[in-house]
């Protein structure tokens, strides 16, 4: 049976620095280091774009597409998508991938 989805009525998109991130990262899932993006199931979706800066530059992408990346990402956890197994993953990164280029054409060709 498929799990029921409460998806948030409203979305907060937050932007914090490494070390705050960490802290909440700590608080929440007990491990101290920054991560790229966390999900709440109120509509709060925490980014860390120092994170963001550093992987973009290492795939040679705008620092923007990456955090949109992220946004989708944690948009895709509030829909009850998990990345805990290996199959999981593959299947949110498909999703987040085709979702990810399907708004950037847009973005870019407005």
């Amino acid at each position: 049976m498929p799990k029921e989805i409460n998806f948030p009525q409203k979305l907060y998109f937050v932007l914090l620095p490494s070390k705050e991130m960490g802290e909440v990262h700590a608080r929440f899932f007990n491990d101290p280091t920054p991560t790229d993006v966390i999900s709440f199931d109120y509509g709060e979706i925490l980014i860390c774009p120092f994170i963001a800066e550093k992987e973009a530059n290492a795939r040679a992408i705008p620092v923007v597409k990456e955090v949109l990346l992220y946004g989708i990402h944690g948009m895709l956890h509030l829909c009850g998508l998990d990345d805990q197994t290996e199959e999981d993953r593959q299947k949110m990164e498909r999703m987040q991938s085709s979702i990810l280029e399907s708004v950037w054409i847009k973005l870019n060709a407005a």
